[in-house]
């Protein structure tokens, strides 16, 4: 509860942009009232890792830099293995609601890709891909992505 309460004090001091006793004050006081209609009674079930959330967030701007120019050059230079496009099926590892939302949130962030499907019962995605790609090397891709989440999202016992 301190701890949402410091966050929410902070966040208001910033939105008014001078750290001041008032400021303080009165966004204590926002806290406190927020505290008390939004009580949060739920908890979560997962905790996110900063040091492998932050470098997931470095892995997938190198991924969208790199997706980028291979749109940018199937578009200004298209061929036959620039324009092929195809669905791929992928089973995911992870039965978390969460990490498999995340997973697929990401995936469809990087230019050229987009998740078609996603069968809750069996963790199956199917994926729209740009590009003539080899599916297998792409599955692993893609499993090492959802690795990649569930070392930066932790689901507690």
């Amino acid at each position: 509860m301190i701890g949402r309460w410091l966050v929410l004090i902070i966040l208001w001091v910033a939105l008014w942009g001078e750290v001041s006793l008032v400021n303080i004050a009165t966004g204590f006081i926002v806290a406190v009232i927020l505290s008390l209609l939004f009580p949060g009674s739920r908890r979560s079930k997962h905790k996110i890792r900063i040091v492998p959330a932050t470098m997931f967030f470095f892995y997938m701007l190198r991924s969208i830099i790199i997706a980028s120019w291979a749109v940018i050059l199937a578009v200004l230079s298209p061929n036959e293995n620039r324009r092929h496009a195809e669905i791929i099926r992928i089973k995911l590892e992870s039965t978390s609601t969460l990490i498999r939302a995340v997973v697929a949130n990401t995936i469809s962030l990087t230019p050229g890709t987009v998740i078609v499907s996603v069968d809750p019962e069996t963790s199956v995605m199917d994926i729209h891909v740009l590009g003539k790609i080899d599916p297998e090397r792409f599955r692993n891709q893609i499993n090492k992505h959802e690795q990649r989440v569930m070392a930066f999202i932790e689901e507690k016992k």
